[in-house]
């Protein structure tokens, strides 16, 4: 079955298209060495040029381009990279048609992964001019509501306006009548949410004319968190396995700081969470420091000498709980007391580990210092003591 594990963003060249991830750990890293572009007409040409890198222990073998479950272009695998390079010429039998062009990369045991990237045929550019008023403000705190008019107008008659949410349409803003068939003043309305603050917001204003022709104009916003939070968030936190030559295992829950395992010993009294992929259980484990395994098995003096854990002047307990939460309750998550609820009200037995983890399991715990954090798996690498996991946190100040 194909997998697709996320939409084409809009971007400018040498765009990276981020990581494509089985749940098994397969995953590689897509880029766009030009820019890929949403639509297109008879008389154009659309250029594929990619590279693809293999994560951690995935050894990619080939990659194949279809449209409409036909080959175009198969690229084989130079040390765990791929370049493909492709160039298709638009026909005028393609006209009004959405091109949906599969991107499924191979490993060496067959598994794969898929990307689509669909690019739209009209008859002609359009010519529809979508003006966003110098007012539009580009921050806001999310409890204020953003309204304004944008400036519409299309040589043909408009068939719909639409506003999309990080590629995900806006219902109640979309528009398919029209006083006056081409030109419109076009409402735009929004509300954040607690869920928004503290993050950039991507928005598309797309029109589409009669003759099916696109234009699609991009607007971002910041929301500003209203109250001052009694917690931090830390997004997209990169923690490594033992051996990982890039992310360190170990986290300072007060910072936010991840630390290698050189020099470690060193600031031993502010790490409160280790990290490790454990062989024998084929799975990455967040613990305490305090937890034997950890310090016993993994983070030994015959690998790293003054660095193990058997030399810290402190080993901080951290207690753990693995509970289930989505990843939209976290982002509703809004004071220290909430994170505080979800230790506290949560019958799991409070452990030094968390037990292996897969995307999208989470942990709330407890530091030695008496603050509670809740942790969110985003992603993780192919299975490997050289692989890392992508956390979301909040934590307590």
């Amino acid at each position: 079955m194909y997998v697709l594990i996320f939409l084409l963003v809009l971007g400018a060249c040498k765009k990276d298209e981020g990581e494509l991830q089985l749940p098994d750990g397969f995953s590689v890293d897509v880029t766009q060495n030009i820019d890929i572009p949403y639509a297109v007409t008879s008389k154009d040409e659309i250029v594929f040029d990619l590279t693809i890198d293999g994560k951690a222990e995935a050894q990619i073998q080939e990659a194949i381009l279809r449209l409409d479950e036909v080959n175009l272009e198969t690229a084989l695998a130079t040390a765990n990279k791929i370049n493909l390079n492709y160039t298709y010429v638009v026909t005028a039998q393609d006209v009004g048609r959405s091109l949906i062009f599969r991107l499924t990369i191979i490993d060496a045991e067959g598994k794969s992964v898929d990307k689509d990237f669909t690019i739209y045929v009209q008859s002609a550019p359009a010519d529809i001019q979508v003006t966003i008023p110098a007012e539009a403000p580009n921050e806001v705190k999310d409890d204020e509501e953003v309204e304004f008019i944008i400036s519409v107008t299309s040589e043909n008659e408009i068939k719909y306006i639409k506003t999309l949410l990080d590629q995900t349409e806006l219902t109640d803003l979309t528009k398919e009548t029209f006083d006056d068939p081409k030109a419109d003043n076009y409402n735009f309305v929004y509300q954040p949410t607690v869920a928004d603050a503290d993050k950039t917001l991507s928005f598309t204003i797309e029109v589409m004319d009669v003759l099916g022709n696109i234009h699609r104009q991009p607007y971002s916003l910041f929301v500003e968190r209203s109250q001052e939070a009694d917690f931090v968030a830390y997004y997209g936190v990169n923690l490594g396995a033992q051996r990982s030559t890039g992310p360190g295992p170990f986290f300072n829950a007060s910072t936010g700081e991840v630390y290698v395992t050189a020099g470690s010993a060193a600031k031993s009294a502010d790490i409160d969470l280790a990290t490790f992929f454990s062989g024998s259980t084929t799975a990455y484990n967040i613990t305490s420091p305090t937890f034997a395994n950890t310090i016993n098995v993994i983070y030994t003096v015959a690998v790293y000498g003054d660095d193990a854990m058997a030399n810290w002047s402190v080993r901080n307990q951290t207690l753990i709980k693995k509970i289930t939460l989505t990843h939209g309750d976290f982002d509703l998550l809004a004071s220290a007391a909430e994170i505080e609820a979800l230790y506290t009200g949560s019958s799991v037995v409070e452990s030094e580990t968390s037990g292996g983890l897969a995307n999208t399991n989470v942990i709330v715990f407890k530091t030695a210092a008496g603050k509670y954090g809740v942790l969110y798996v985003v992603n993780r690498s192919a299975n490997a003591n050289t692989g890392y996991l992508i956390v979301d946190i909040k934590m307590q100040k």
